[in-house]
């Protein structure tokens, strides 16, 4: 056993010196020790070559573009829905300021017509008066009796303004005399109030 351990022990340290000459002559780049050793079957390297995507920085890149261009689409949409809703809100405030011109324009009309009418009516009125001064009074209060009261205070009143302009006294008290006596109460207590 002692011849065999020694057999054992010269291989052993045959193999190690093969080895070691062998990565010296390899770091010396005289031999490459891996295609000898590739050679021998149980000896040989396995591993999967690692192939690289020679486009793998291109798709990183155009990755990133993606991802700037989906938040730019996102950002897009924000601000397509904000001007959306502010586009709403001023359509809604059209609608309003539309509908208080409208209002505007109608009490602009009224307020026209209430203006016309009053016109027309103060120049009823001051014909009235006219009329009514120019006549007789007993024919005046008759006819004076079947009007409105609030027309015959505005045809007095206008008599008295006639009078006033005019430097003479009115001949209301004179009218009023002469009319019904319930009317002429009624119609003084009216033109107190």
């Amino acid at each position: 056993m002692n011849r065999n351990r020694r057999i054992i022990f010269l291989l052993a340290i045959n193999l190690g010196i093969a080895f070691l000459s062998l990565y010296i002559l390899d770091v010396l780049e005289v031999i490459d020790y891996r295609q000898i050793l590739s050679r021998v079957p149980f000896l040989r390297e396995t591993y999967a070559a690692r192939i690289e995507d020679p486009y793998l920085l291109e798709k990183v890149e155009l990755e990133k573009k993606w991802q700037i261009l989906d938040e730019r689409t996102r950002n897009f949409e924000e601000e397509k829905k904000k001007l959306e809703d502010e586009a709403r809100q001023i359509a809604l405030e059209r609608e309003n300021l539309e509908k208080e011109k409208n209002n505007v324009k109608s009490m602009i009309e009224n307020f026209e017509k209430m203006k016309s009418d009053r016109e027309s009516y103060e120049k009823r009125v001051d014909n009235i008066a006219s009329q009514i001064e120019s006549m007789r009074p007993e024919s005046a209060v008759k006819i004076l009796e079947k009007q409105d009261d609030m027309l015959i205070i505005d045809i007095f009143k206008r008599i008295d303004a006639h009078a006033q302009s005019a430097g003479r006294q009115s001949i209301v008290p004179y009218l009023l005399s002469l009319m019904d006596s319930e009317q002429a109460a009624r119609i003084q207590r009216k033109m107190a109030e």
